[in-house]
Order: C-alpha cells, then structure tokens, then sequence
C-alpha cells in the first residue's frame, strides 16, 4: 500500500470520525451556542445606564452575527455536520433574536404585537419540529427563506436600535411578510412528511 493511499483512508477515517451524526461538542454547536450566550450581555447593556449603550448591543449583535456565519463554515469545513448542530442553528437563532426583540419592547422602539407574532410562529415551528424528530426521526432544517427573514429581522432590530423610526416600521412589517412565507414553505414540507409516514409506498 502506498503512502498516498494511506493518507487518503486516514483522511477518509477521519472525515467519518467528525462527521458523526449524533455528535454534540463541535466547534459549529458551540458557535451556535455562544449566540444564546451573548443574549445576556445584550440585555444588561441595553436596559442600564451605560453611556452609548446602543453601540455596545450592536457591537455584540454583530459579534453574534459572526459565529452565525462561522458555525456553517465550520461544520462544511469540518464535517460537522450534526443533528444536534440542524437544532441548534436555528433554535439559538430564535431565542437570541427572541431576546433582543424584547429588550426593544421593553425599550418601546417596536411594537409589542410584532414580537408576539414572531414568538408564535417560532413556537409552531419548534414544536412542528419536536413531533417530527418523535414520530420519523427528522429535522427539518431552515429553509432559505427563513435564512433571509432572519436577516431581514436583524436589520429591523438594528434600524430601531439606531433610532430610524421610518426604516424601522417599513422593515417591520417586511419581516411580517417574510416570516408568514417561510413559516408556509416549512408547513408544506411537514405535510409531505407526515402524507409519506401514514402512505408508505408499497413494494411490489
């Protein structure tokens, strides 16, 4: 056997090794669980009396924002790729966001409904969630779309941080539209899950 082929099944190994489904300490989780970490010095910052505090929670916001994009890269990179980290992503993404969408109602720079329908529609997503992984042993991932609407929501949050009460609103009711479509693409993709658990195709 040659060096090169040796190198290659080491390499191959130790894909496998990393890529392990079920795996949870991977750099890509804990990046994604930083995020909900960052949630507690966000709103300790906003809600006290520290000069410039909205420049310091868009700071952290931003900081946030990194281990949002590193966590992927990590995972692709790395073949981290885990059914804890299809949780985690999108899970530490909505109780981060969750987070800082209350500390601005608190702060009255966005509406209280508006954080009501964002809580609700991540608690249908999240249970939808939880029911499939029981019943068939899937995890749905977030679809491109939601991946867009998060973004959408980050600026919402930053244009009312900032104070930019026009762009805020537009914004708002922009993430609305947004989180109702992706909310709907996810609620066809459970459909076609659960028609295909109670009509499996029979073998003939």
């Amino acid at each position: 056997m040659t060096n090169q082929s040796v190198d290659t099944e080491m390499l191959d190994t130790a894909a496998t090794q990393d890529s392990d489904p079920e795996k949870f300490l991977t750099i890509s989780n804990l990046l994604s669980l930083t995020r909900v970490i960052l949630a507690a010095p966000f709103a300790l910052v906003m809600l006290s009396d520290v000069p410039n505090a909205s420049l310091w929670g868009i700071a952290i916001l931003a900081l946030a924002a990194l281990t949002d994009k590193f966590d992927g890269v990590f995972a692709r990179k790395y073949h981290q790729v885990t059914e804890w980290g299809k949780i985690l992503d999108p899970v530490s993404d909505k109780i981060g966001m969750g987070v800082v969408a209350l500390v601005l109602v608190m702060l009255g720079l966005i509406p209280l409904w508006f954080v009501v329908f964002v809580i609700v529609r991540d608690v249908l997503i999240l249970v939808g969630g939880i029911y499939l992984k029981q019943v068939k042993g899937v995890v749905l991932q977030s679809n491109q779309l939601g991946k867009w609407t998060i973004g959408v929501l980050a600026l919402t949050m930053l244009f009312a941080m900032l104070r930019f009460a026009f762009a805020a609103e537009v914004f708002v009711w922009l993430s609305v539209a947004m989180l109702v479509g992706s909310l709907a693409m996810y609620l066809q993709r459970f459909v076609s899950e659960m028609k295909s658990l109670q009509s499996p195709v029979l073998n003939k």
